[in-house]
């Protein structure tokens, strides 16, 4: 078959369907190939993301942050306390609809003094800044950051000098005073 006869043979085959494997439109197959490509690395970084350790903030970190921003943690623990009705848990990415854009704007330029921070505040007046953390609402998790105790509510969890390395100890809350009704606290559950 001469070469003319064939490429016009090859031709009527592709019109009618046959040797679609072989003699595939070669844009789609580079198409594929970097759409693959791209979702190879897509699975790669999201596998990294998850499987990376989240580290564990030390205490003189904490306590230098406590230090340097005292009247803004100060501040935030005045706003939460006071729109604790609206909500419980205040982060950049997470601010209720209902607070005007103004205090929005607040939280959030407050909010910015550490990648990440996150607020939770309880009906007793108590307010938790959390500066890391990992896991689920269930399951095992922990949190370390920043800890506001009022006067008259009890304070609960194991008092001691340190924090780093206890990650180790059993589940339970663990916490360092920084100054009176001022704490670093740290909370593993099971």
């Amino acid at each position: 078959m001469g070469a003319p006869r064939m490429a016009r043979q090859v031709s009527i085959n592709r019109r009618h369907g046959r040797f679609p494997a072989i003699l595939g439109d070669s844009r789609s197959r580079i198409n594929q190939a970097i759409v693959a490509i791209f979702g190879a690395f897509a699975l790669f970084f999201v596998w990294q993301a998850e499987s990376s350790p989240i580290l564990v903030p030390c205490d003189s970190k904490l306590m230098r942050m406590f230090q340097d921003h005292r009247n803004e943690l100060e501040r935030l623990r005045q706003m939460a306390t006071e729109d604790m009705g609206q909500a419980s848990f205040f982060s950049k990415s997470k601010l209720s609809n209902s607070l005007p854009e103004p205090r929005r704007r607040e939280y959030k330029n407050l909010l910015g003094l550490s990648r990440g921070l996150a607020i939770g505040v309880n009906s007793d007046g108590s307010v938790r800044f959390i500066f890391a953390s990992k896991g689920q609402a269930i399951g095992p998790d922990w949190a370390k950051g920043i800890q506001f105790i009022p006067d008259k509510v009890t304070v609960i969890g194991d008092r001691m000098d340190g924090l780093d390395g206890v990650q180790k100890l059993p589940a339970g809350v663990y916490l360092r005073e920084l100054e009176p009704r001022w704490y670093i606290f740290y909370q593993r559950d099971e």
